[in-house]
């Protein structure tokens, strides 16, 4: 489990690191070859959360989110990282509730309250860790993705604009490299959902060119060049 997290906590660190704007120009034809599915209580990191707010309230007019789930220690010392993060929600006060009373009747207890909280619950948690590896390079280059799953219901009491929500959140950690993870090998490490959309954290161009230079790579081709190039299959359920 802390291997786990510390996948996340990785993404938050590399969040304000250099990052390239090239998209991948490696063609690859994944196949997964390692696949493992584990539940959770709660969600490592709320990336999905925080991303599914912004656009849907006044921010003004919200004073906490408060944080409901099955809580392990992971997720009660996520709040902590949240200055990481431009989108609003993150400026806001994070207070981890564990899941006991409903999610309505916790709306309900601060409709007086003078700025109202949302009220946010995760439950169905699930990680899922696959290994995928490119037939086109004789298997030499691999993508590593840890997937967090969970369902998200929010409930925002204002007595002038009362909000509610639920929705499948999902949010993703991917590592691309060649041969074997170590620095100098990787060519990139991408995040979903940082600020609503994915993220390329880190993208070694320099050391793509150099193995499609030595054929190590299959170049893609001019046509199909676009900023999803790099994405990985759809993971089983």
């Amino acid at each position: 489990m802390k291997k786990l997290s510390g996948w996340f906590i990785l993404a938050v660190i590399l969040f304000y690191a250099h990052r390239c704007s090239a998209c991948s120009l490696a063609l690859h034809d994944w196949k997964l070859t390692f696949y493992l599915k584990i539940p959770l209580s709660a969600p490592l990191f709320p990336l999905a959360e925080l991303n599914s707010l912004p656009g849907k309230l006044p921010e003004s007019s919200v004073g906490q989110v408060t944080w409901v789930s099955d809580h392990n220690f992971v997720s009660r010392m996520a709040p902590a990282l949240m200055p990481f993060f431009v989108d609003w929600p993150a400026r806001l006060p994070w207070i981890t509730v564990d899941a006991g009373k409903s999610l309505t009747g916790l709306a309900r207890e601060s409709q007086n309250e003078k700025k109202t909280p949302l009220i946010i619950g995760s439950d169905q948690c699930f990680v899922k860790v696959a290994i995928f590896s490119d037939a086109n390079t004789a298997y030499n280059c691999h993508q590593v993705v840890i997937m967090q799953s969970n369902r998200i219901r929010a409930v925002f009491a204002d007595k002038r604009s009362p909000w509610a929500q639920e929705i499948n959140g999902q949010s993703w950690i991917s590592l691309i490299f060649y041969q074997l993870p170590l620095p100098g090998r990787i060519l990139s490490f991408s995040a979903f959902p940082v600020s609503q959309i994915r993220k390329s954290l880190w993208e070694d161009h320099s050391y793509v060119e150099t193995l499609l230079s030595q054929k190590k790579l299959m170049r893609r081709p001019d046509l199909t060049v676009d900023p999803y190039s790099f994405d990985f299959p759809e993971l089983p359920e």
